[in-house]
């Protein structure tokens, strides 16, 4: 006999936390950013961009490691 599949009763709140994170991201680099930032200064708008990319990237996956338990990856040491 087959055991019944487990439903995670995080998983709401895994979602809902993934779409507060990435979607303050996608509100600050479309209103904030150009508000901020100078029109002509191309670079910056991109380093600043990439950066709130990055820190996005990061919260992400302080809350999956938050949520669901698992480690976040470690730098692979070659030698």
């Amino acid at each position: 006999m087959k055991t019944p599949r487990k439903t995670n009763f995080l998983r709401p709140l895994y979602r809902l936390g993934w779409l507060a994170i990435w979607s303050s991201w996608l509100v600050t680099i479309l209103l904030l950013v150009p508000a901020l930032v100078p029109r002509h200064d191309t670079f910056q708008r991109l380093l600043v961009s990439v950066l709130l990319t990055l820190l996005a990237y990061f919260l992400q996956r302080l809350w999956d490691r938050h949520i669901t338990g698992r480690p976040l990856p470690r730098a692979r040491r070659g030698g």
